[in-house]
């Protein structure tokens, strides 16, 4: 069961890289008058992490994840939510939200590290032998 949450949290873990990935197409659109307003990327950003996050915390605790996929998911989910106060205080600290792509860049990072940590830990598992049932006398 828990090789299961493991694929699960791959699965999430991939969508929210995917997300991730499109957003600098998303903005692009906007910026280079392909759509009239940032609502795409807007919409995309916010379903990160009103579902991304909360999906990848449930994903986690429920593959019982070793420590460090666990940090690094539980990294993941803070710097989304860092990333949403970074662009909400575009009007109060102009400087601090122009770290807003700068810190796409550290959640690209960390969503790629977590996908390889997740396919590196299915693979152990498959590599794990199966122990021979006990023979009778």
């Amino acid at each position: 069961m828990r090789r299961r949450f493991r694929i699960a949290h791959l699965v999430v873990v991939s969508v929210v890289l995917a997300g991730i990935v499109a957003q600098p197409f998303l903005i692009g659109l906007f910026l280079f008058g392909a759509v009239h307003n940032a609502d795409l990327h807007t919409i995309v950003g916010y379903t990160l992490f009103e579902f991304g996050a909360p999906l990848l915390l449930i994903a986690a605790l429920l593959a019982r994840l070793p420590r460090r996929e666990m940090l690094l998911t539980l990294l993941l989910i803070v710097d989304i939510f860092v990333q949403i106060v970074l662009v909400n205080l575009r009007d109060s600290a102009p400087v601090l939200a122009a770290l807003h792509p700068l810190n796409a860049f550290a959640l690209l990072l960390v969503a790629v590290m977590l996908v390889r940590a997740d396919r590196a830990l299915l693979r152990e598992g498959d590599a794990e032998p199966v122990p021979a049932p006990a023979s009778e006398m």
